[in-house]
């Protein structure tokens, strides 16, 4: 691929394809090939055009974003960035193009016309660009069921011994591969286990509930105040920072910060990672997922000093090697794992 970025842009909405084109256009280092109207025009367009990214809209005439992804997907595959609309589509729905093969998804910010749009100019074409690096094959397995082993409920608890905790970062691919993480965890699990996902705060409710559903251990949305414990998975909010706190009464205690976001993002895995390591030192253990950008880096500096350890997702089974790879650069991975093997490391560090 070229240094120049190449997108298709697609939307049924005239106003909409010229406002992203011209926001995308303006944007050095990046090139709009053209645009569609519909999702039969997108297919012709991406077999004819071949774009590093498409921007594909979910609410469209004749054929939605949905079935227009998925043929994409099937006869031409290729980096998909959705577009929703939040006051008229399901949230279900951009997660569920997730699984069928997308990079990332963009909220609309006000309707499937959104005439302010252009005030997320930089973020649009920040997740644009950071699309354009994802791994097609990997995108292409991650269609399908993703084979992973599921293990069974943990060894009975030492006499004494104390709980253990994970702490879980994830970006770009995270989603789709989180569920396959928790589908193959046992249900009953002697350990505390906390996520930074990073997601638009409207999608964060439905995508714990999908967790939830992956027949894992139990998955909440963190809450302010709540205390932490084992057999429970809390997924911090979007727009909120995830810390943990040590209280003498109660142990250990999600505090949620709204505080600035921390290299660009909010929830910040580096906020949740330093934060468990002061409360739970060598009985913690990190883990790094596929992902942009270099979230939860520094925080894995601060589990290994603190005595805990961290493991890290490989380049071959991420969409995108970022946070991953800046875990290794800082020398701060114990180990570097596919993403089939990584449910079977945290039972071992479990029950080690």
């Amino acid at each position: 691929m070229s240094d120049v970025v190449r997108v298709l842009v697609v939307d049924d909405s005239a106003y909409m394809r010229v406002v992203l084109r011209d926001m995308l256009q303006s944007e050095e280092g990046m090139s709009v090939l053209g645009t569609a109207k519909d999702g039969l025009e997108a297919i012709a367009k991406v077999k004819s055009l071949k774009p590093d990214v498409v921007l594909l809209d979910i609410q469209m005439p004749k054929m939605d974003g949905l079935a227009t992804l998925q043929r994409i997907m099937k006869e031409c595959p290729t980096r998909v960035v959705m577009l929703s609309a939040m006051n008229k589509v399901d949230v279900q729905l951009p997660l569920r193009a997730l699984e069928m093969g997308a990079v990332d998804f963009i909220p609309k910010p006000s309707g499937p016309v959104s005439i302010d749009i252009v005030r997320f100019k930089k973020a649009i074409a920040d997740l644009v660009r950071n699309a354009s690096l994802a791994q097609i094959d990997v995108l292409k397995r991650m269609r399908g069921p993703i084979p992973m082993r599921h293990l069974q409920e943990a060894a009975p608890p030492a006499a004494c011994a104390e709980t253990k905790a994970v702490v879980i970062a994830a970006s770009t691919g995270g989603p789709r591969s989180l569920e396959a993480v928790f589908a193959a965890l046992p249900k009953k699990i002697r350990a505390s286990i906390m996520i930074v996902q990073h997601l638009p705060a409207e999608f964060s409710p439905s995508f714990a509930k999908r967790l939830d559903a992956a027949n894992g251990p139990r998955v909440v949305l963190a809450i302010d105040g709540t205390v932490i414990e084992p057999g429970t998975a809390y997924l911090a909010p979007g727009g909120f920072h995830l810390r943990v706190e040590m209280k003498n009464r109660k142990g250990v205690v999600a505090k949620l910060d709204e505080g600035t976001p921390v290299q660009f993002v909010k929830p910040s895995a580096n906020v949740l990672f330093e934060s468990a390591a002061m409360c739970y030192g060598d009985r913690l253990l990190g883990v790094v997922m596929t992902g942009m950008g270099s979230d939860g880096a520094q925080g894995a500096k601060v589990i290994r000093a603190a005595g805990g350890r961290v493991i890290v997702q490989d380049e071959e089974s991420s969409v995108i090697f970022g946070m991953a790879k800046a875990v290794i650069t800082e020398n701060a991975a114990d180990e570097v794992v596919p993403l089939e093997k990584i449910p079977q490391k945290i039972i071992e560090f479990i029950e080690g």
